[in-house]
């Protein structure tokens, strides 16, 4: 068991997304969070990729230490971002969190951001994990598995990472598919 959540998420995360998207450079990835520790995990978590910009993506105000923190529901944007790559939905929250997820249709947001993702996609690629962190109780069903209008998911897997941090063990659901154009 590895001692922080970063580790354990990166054991699955890296080997995922060198599978599919090996070495080629990116043109843009979405991330969740928007506090200063946040984002300097996404950034340390992608410092080894070749990427054109990384969009970093908060529904909560207060979470929001940076005027470039996109404030919005990654999985439903209003305005969602082009030629994207590679997506790591790393969602927590509380009940809030959670009924603003399912009231903008998590369906019909993914939709968008396939329609938008594959917009000049030089690779016609897009990898897309969802860790779930939203909370005991009110956990998301796995829905990346599976059609979505004309994008049929590939080489889908749900997996649980397991760490401990000192303050107990702990473990969230980590799911990943790739989509092709």
């Amino acid at each position: 068991m590895k001692e922080n959540r970063f580790d354990a998420v990166n054991e699955v995360y890296h080997p995922y997304v060198k599978k599919h998207l090996g070495n080629n450079p990116l043109q843009n990835i979405l991330t969740c969070g928007g506090s200063e520790g946040a984002v300097s995990a996404e950034l340390e978590r992608h410092k080894n990729f070749i990427y054109e910009n990384i969009f970093h993506y908060e529904i909560l105000e207060e979470h929001i230490d940076y005027d470039e923190v996109i404030k919005e529901n990654i999985l439903c944007p209003d305005v969602p971002i082009q030629s994207v790559n590679l997506i790591y939905a790393d969602v927590g929250g509380d009940e809030y969190t959670y009924e603003k997820i399912v009231e903008d249709g998590i369906e019909e947001g993914v939709i968008k951001i396939l329609d938008s993702g594959f917009i000049d996609n030089k690779l016609g690629i897009l990898v897309f994990l969802f860790f779930d962190g939203i909370g005991e109780g009110r956990d998301l069903e796995p829905f990346l598995d599976k059609q979505y209008g004309e994008y049929k998911s590939k080489d889908f897997f749900s997996t649980m990472i397991f760490w401990d941090d000192g303050y107990g063990e702990s473990n969230q659901q980590l799911d990943g598919v790739v989509f092709y154009e």
